[in-house]
């Protein structure tokens, strides 16, 4: 187990809005993001932190941002990151797409400094918000050089997740986020320790998201029409969020099967919120999508397989799609620190 006793210099905070920047507007009757990294620093603890700075990026919700604007939020990860006076950064964000984001950085951000994402599911306004502290760990973890090297991690309500693990499992409690491996560390009583250590992956060398990949949900009794009008509408890519293990019916065999003579890439995934998809069953099931050219995307949830295969898209140079879906689908969290 590693466990930070120091801190390695200034961590940069970019803010982008989210619900950690929203407070209640009289006028709209609505929450909305509104306060930017000054205010946000502002009401940060003076204890155990070291030296930061902030930067507004976005005044957005999340729910509203679109792939350019998790591309901007990329870009200026990487520029910040770059100054030597910046040992690491964290950046706030709305809960809802925070997992979405902060994947999308893993695999554009080679690893190194540390980049943590966090937010809050209180707004700023309210008495028992948790924004203050989640980012005051976001810091001290972006800040201690025994976070350096593991790739982008989400730091919410004391756990220290991986980007490429870390789900919004709950959409109002506090414990918001959680990952089926579970955390690689906490911060507890301002102390950060990392447990376990993500095994490295490949990184794309372009920050470029091709579309339309549009993500299908399958369920009892559904048919292909939505499929259907995904392909007319000129879908680059598709992912299936199936039943189970990866599963489907012959109707959507047989147009998966159309798809990938053409040209178009489906991934499958599954709607269980844990667990791999495995081509295991027939008549209709998972091994019958395999023969029908689907690719199979281990453990990834449907929002971040559809970010992965436009990140595919969009590169100059495509290659071997199934190849590079398997290595980050069969990315994992093996080695423990003790």
């Amino acid at each position: 187990m590693e466990e930070a006793a120091s801190f390695a210099g200034k961590v940069a905070i970019l803010t982008t809005g989210g619900t950690i920047a929203s407070t209640y507007d009289q006028s709209s009757g609505s929450v909305h993001a509104a306060l930017d990294a000054n205010v946000l620093l502002a009401g940060l603890p003076t204890a155990c932190l070291p030296p930061v700075e902030g930067r507004s990026i976005l005044t957005r919700n999340s729910y509203a941002l679109s792939f350019d604007d998790a591309l901007t939020i990329v870009e200026a990860i990487e520029e910040t990151r770059s100054r030597d006076d910046i040992a690491g950064v964290v950046v706030t964000h709305g809960t809802d797409t925070l997992e979405e984001t902060a994947f999308l950085a893993g695999l554009l951000l080679e690893p190194g400094k540390p980049v943590v994402f966090t937010g809050a599911q209180a707004s700023a306004d309210e008495p028992d918000r948790d924004g203050p502290r989640n980012l005051a760990d976001a810091i001290r973890v972006a800040g201690t050089g025994a976070a350096s090297g593991l790739g982008v991690l989400v730091v919410f309500d004391g756990d220290i997740l991986t980007a490429r693990d870390a789900t919004k499992r709950h959409s109002s409690r506090r414990h918001a986020f959680t990952a089926a491996s579970g955390p690689i560390g906490t911060v507890d009583r301002s102390v950060v320790r990392i447990t376990q250590r993500p095994t490295p992956f490949a990184r794309f060398c372009e920050a470029r998201l091709a579309g339309p990949v549009d993500l299908v949900t399958l369920t009892l009794g559904g048919d292909d029409r939505i499929l259907k009008l995904c392909a007319e509408a000129g879908a680059r890519g598709i992912v299936l969020a199936a039943t189970g293990r990866g599963n489907a019916t012959p109707n959507i065999v047989a147009l998966i099967s159309q798809l990938s003579a053409r040209g178009v890439p489906v991934l499958v995934t599954s709607r269980s919120p844990e667990g791999r998809v495995e081509p295991i069953y027939g008549q209709g099931g998972g091994a019958d999508l395999e023969r029908a050219g689907a690719i199979f995307a281990g453990d990834l949830n449907g929002p971040k397989a559809r970010l992965l295969l436009a990140l595919i898209l969009g590169q100059s140079t495509i290659g071997n799609i199934a190849a590079l879906v398997h290595s980050i689908a069969n990315s994992c969290i093996e080695e423990k620190v003790w």
